[in-house]
């Protein structure tokens, strides 16, 4: 090594250090071909968060690139939807208010989509910007996990006054889903309690068309990375984009949780403003 001037010194260095890394980088792959598909799920969940966390999104516009970190879109997703969400209780004969769950604006005029089994309890009150409201249940059908009601003033107001505009929310396409995507849930006793949550896994099943032959794929579950307490029964599952793709649907009975997908609630709502012409 005395012999060796200090280019070569260096030179020598940088080799020995390519040959250690391409002798890690064959065991590595070695490695994740022979480990079991639990394990590669999950590190292919790390790197996937690692990647979006380090590399933030970039928006070209005309002129100019602007970067938008993660951060800036969870507090626009928040803005855009908390509004949208309703805390609901209800009161017991002896006078005391419980608290049961959430529901999510979805009209301009109160329809509001929620767990069916926050409907079982009695009559939903709430109090929005210092206005009392019970929920009028307007579709409650025991082959659906989400029911719809409208919210409804409980002392009328005065003719002359203008009907309550509320917010609502925008339905996103649970399709198009991917597990270790951020999910955002609004929730809670007063429905202002945000959590930032992951998903983990996508439920699905297939249904065959016997006369096309055709194949689909039907989400039945968005699984979170985080539980939650039943007071956050109906609360909307929102992406980064600040779209509402699903519902919690929570049963503490029986420890269970589902992410009920937002088309459930959308077949839902169409069929109420559309329902089937009576025949006579």
């Amino acid at each position: 090594m005395e012999h060796l001037s200090k280019a070569q010194i260096v030179l020598l260095a940088l080799f020995v250090s390519f040959v250690s890394a391409m002798a890690t980088g064959v065991v590595v792959v070695t490695l994740m071909q022979q480990a079991p598909e639990p394990v590669l799920q999950t590190i292919n969940n790390v790197v996937e968060r690692t990647i979006e966390k380090v590399v933030p999104t970039v928006v070209e516009k005309p002129g100019k690139i602007v970067v938008v970190k993660d951060e800036d879109l969870m507090v626009s997703a928040i803005e855009r939807n908390s509004k949208s969400v309703v805390a609901f209780n209800v009161s017991k004969e002896d006078g005391e208010i419980l608290s049961v769950g959430v529901g999510v604006i979805v009209s301009p005029d109160g329809l509001i989509v929620t767990d069916r089994a926050n409907l079982s309890g009695g009559v939903l009150m709430a109090t929005i910007n210092g206005v009392k409201y019970a929920l009028e249940v307007v579709s409650n059908e025991k082959d659906n996990i989400l029911g719809l009601g409208r919210l409804s003033p409980v002392v009328p107001t005065a003719s002359s006054t203008p009907p309550a505009v509320f917010t609502p929310v925008s339905f996103g396409n649970p399709s198009a889903l991917r597990v270790g995507q951020t999910a955002i849930v609004i929730g809670g006793r007063e429905g202002d309690t945000i959590n930032k949550s992951f998903i983990s896994r996508l439920d699905t099943h297939t249904e065959s068309n016997k006369d096309t032959k055709e194949n689909t794929v039907i989400l039945d579950n968005i699984g979170l990375s985080q539980r939650f307490a039943a007071n956050s029964n109906g609360a909307p599952i929102i992406t980064l984009d600040g779209s509402v793709v699903g519902f919690l649907s929570i049963d503490e009975n029986i420890w269970s949780q589902i992410g009920v997908p937002a088309n459930n609630a959308e077949k839902l709502i169409t069929a109420y403003k559309n329902p089937p012409a009576v025949k006579k």
